[in-house]
């Protein structure tokens, strides 16, 4: 498919994470709340609908750090959809409790309930149905349900503190397990299935009404992944399997002593061998997912920067190259990509980007306010049309909360050049605007902007602040991936304003 063919329209989407669904069950899921999500959306003028990640999480709840690239996230399927397939009663959920907060998902809560329950809707399903006998073929899926079934047998430890004979995986312990625990392996399996089933019902809904789904692809997969365990001849390692660099970030205004990630590095030379096999499945797999597949840490493809696997943070690091132009041409007219490039790189990194020809990412709002590592390209006025334009993102603060946080510096400095801007896009521009004027005034500002894409988020629509944050780089704790609304925030004059707006900058779709 050609990458070029979401290029030259106008249009808006907005950022919404499944888990930040409202619904009744702790977590958003793909249940009716997704399909009124979608109606919200198609009412509004909306043509797309952006997720987070969907594979199952990793440590600290967070979607980026996935324990498969081929796994889903069982905590999303739907219990009532399972009532209907007649695989479960409202019997099965009577006393269970799920939230103590409908506006913040408690996964210590909900994990161990939601899968003794879906265990009971395994016991009722026929397994000789031809499209999970269809999964149960799949080599990259059912190394994943063995994993997670290695995993168990080991207290759900990491790999690395398996008992020792099953430290380093092979065909032994494969056949070992395969014999002794088909029906767990099986269980995992119809996890997958039940997920892609709800899914794809909801997507061919999403499309049936003009929404687009775009998914995002994690650039990494944890250290503690079923592919380290099972094919770590994809990564850097040494003879012990442990990695000498791991993946990090350099200090920045988030954090200034930069960023430890954990990922191993990829062996590209390695991939280089089979024509990128590896990446092009994963890529195969998303494009049965989503409409459009934006590509995590896009700068990963040029470079890629790692400290040592002892360091305490991201002080101390190196870059290390990566595949280049010679992987993205490989891929780049088969798929429907995005190149997720937010922040501010040097100068080779921007043309590596230039240079794919792919629409890319960024992100505006924190420019807006910055004191230092401001960028005039970052501005409104400034970003071109092969863009998706954010204010911000899952790692930043709504409008609201920037307001709610920043001090009398930065409220100036942005309040100055939130006026430069509407002077510059032709927008009249009051001093006196209250705090959520000004909110739905940047809102306008990025809608009238040259971005062929505009990205809002859930919380800049409903006006929420500091509290509604979806993560926190570089900390791990019980807030981050918790954010939920609920339906009552969503008012009839919000949806008639937003649909105005893109009537008014010819984004909706219509």
């Amino acid at each position: 498919m050609c990458n070029n063919i979401f290029m030259n329209k106008k249009e808006a989407g907005v950022l919404l994470s499944i888990f930040s669904l409202p619904g009744r069950f702790g977590i958003g899921t793909l249940g009716k709340d997704a399909y009124k999500f979608v109606d919200f959306l198609s009412e509004v003028g909306f043509k797309y609908w952006e997720l987070l990640p969907l594979e199952e999480l990793g440590k600290g709840n967070s979607p980026f750090d996935i324990l498969s690239p081929y796994s889903t996230n069982y905590l999303f399927i739907d219990f009532d959809e399972l009532i209907e397939d007649g695989l479960l009663t409202s019997r099965d959920l009577t006393g269970i409790k799920f939230e103590n907060n409908p506006r913040k998902v408690d996964y210590d809560l909900i994990r161990e309930s939601k899968e003794n329950i879906l265990k009971i809707a395994y016991k009722r399903f026929d397994k000789t149905d031809p499209n999970f006998l269809r999964i149960k073929e799949s080599k990259f899926l059912n190394d994943y349900a063995l994993f997670k079934t290695i995993r168990h047998h080991n207290e759900d430890k990491s790999w690395f503190d398996f008992k020792l004979e099953e430290r380093y995986f092979d065909e032994d312990i494969k056949e070992e397990y395969e014999k002794k625990h088909d029906d767990e392996i099986d269980f995992y399996l119809f996890l997958v299935y039940i997920f892609e089933k709800q899914f794809f019902k909801l997507k061919r809904y999403a499309n049936s009404k003009g929404i687009d789904i775009i998914g995002e692809l994690p650039h990494f997969v944890s250290y503690n992944s079923d592919c380290m365990y099972m094919s770590p001849e994809l990564f850097l390692i040494d003879k012990r399997n442990l990695p000498t660099w791991v993946v990090g970030f350099p200090p920045d205004n988030f954090r200034k002593d930069g960023q430890k990630w954990g990922y191993p590095l990829y062996d590209w030379e390695y991939m280089k061998i089979s024509n990128y096999k590896w990446w092009r499945h994963r890529l195969d797999t998303a494009s049965m997912f989503f409409n459009r597949i934006k590509l995590n840490h896009f700068r990963g493809f040029y470079e890629v920067y790692a400290v040592p696997f002892k360091s305490k943070n991201g002080r101390k690091g190196k870059y290390f190259k990566g595949p280049g132009m010679e992987f993205i041409n490989s891929i780049k007219n088969d798929y429907p990509l995005i190149a997720n490039d937010l922040g501010t790189y040097s100068e080779e990194v921007n043309k590596f980007v230039e240079e794919t020809g792919l629409e890319s990412l960024r992100t505006t709002l924190g420019n807006l306010f910055a004191t230092k590592y401001f960028s005039e390209e970052f501005l409104p006025s400034n970003i071109k049309e092969n863009t998706y334009l954010y204010l911000e993102n899952h790692d930043n603060l709504s409008i609201k909360g920037r307001f709610e946080t920043c001090n009398d510096e930065e409220k100036e400095i942005a309040t100055e050049r939130i006026k430069e801007e509407s002077k510059k896009l032709g927008m009249p521009f009051s001093e006196n605007l209250s705090a959520f004027e000004k909110s739905r005034f940047l809102i306008e500002i990025a809608l009238a902007s040259r971005a062929n894409h505009v990205t809002l988020t859930m919380q800049d629509i409903l006006f929420q602040g500091k509290n509604s944050r979806i993560n926190v780089p570089g900390t791990v704790n019980n807030d981050n991936w918790t954010y939920r609304f609920l339906w009552h925030d969503l008012s009839k004059p919000i949806i008639k304003s937003l649909h105005e707006l893109l009537v008014k900058y010819n984004r909706n779709k219509e």
